[in-house]
């Protein structure tokens, strides 16, 4: 065998070798993925029912990760929202807020845009008490979204603000009669 054709041999071993190397390993996504499906077992899957926050803020981090890596995925919106709703769930509600934006601002058409921008009022009212950002929302979610099923509930929301739960329910009662 020539010189020549040994070499081509070698060069066609080694190029062989690297496309089934390469085939056989995850890409970058899939691992972040694999990732986030780990923590979401572990996280979702608590005997006593109360979350890890140590466990939610890597769930957190690994969502916004994946959404600053694949902005464009179809899962970026998903995992945003998901985000927002373990930092609702685990008392970050300034962050929960920023998370919400994000989501209406990068994902308008997302399907859960609406649900975004309506826990954002929801949380403007029920966890930080900022009535007047609660208002705001509310009606902003009315306007964009009239025909959304949460409308009636907002538009609820919007009367109740500011009222104690003995307020609502005396108020609601009256309206019985």
């Amino acid at each position: 065998m020539t010189n020549k054709a040994n070499n081509f041999k070698v060069i066609f071993i080694i190029l062989g070798s690297i496309i089934l190397f390469s085939s056989c390993q995850p890409d970058e996504k899939q691992l972040v993925t694999q990732k986030i499906n780990n923590l979401e077992t572990r996280l979702f899957e608590t005997k006593n029912g109360i979350i890890n926050n140590k466990e939610a803020a890597n769930m957190i981090y690994a969502y916004i990760q994946f959404v600053d890596a694949y902005p464009a995925d179809t899962m970026s919106p998903k995992y945003l929202f998901k985000a927002a709703d373990v930092s609702i769930n685990t008392f970050h509600s300034n962050e929960s807020i920023k998370l919400f934006d994000r989501l209406i601002k990068e994902y308008p058409n997302y399907d859960k845009t609406p649900h975004a921008l309506f826990l954002k009022a929801f949380t403007y009212e029920n966890y930080l008490g900022q009535i007047d950002s609660a208002k705001k929302y509310y009606q902003l979610f009315i306007e964009k979204y009239p025909q959304h099923p949460f409308t009636n509930d907002a538009q609820l929301s919007l009367q109740n603000l500011g009222k104690t739960p003995e307020e609502v329910i005396r108020g609601f009662q009256e309206s019985q009669k």
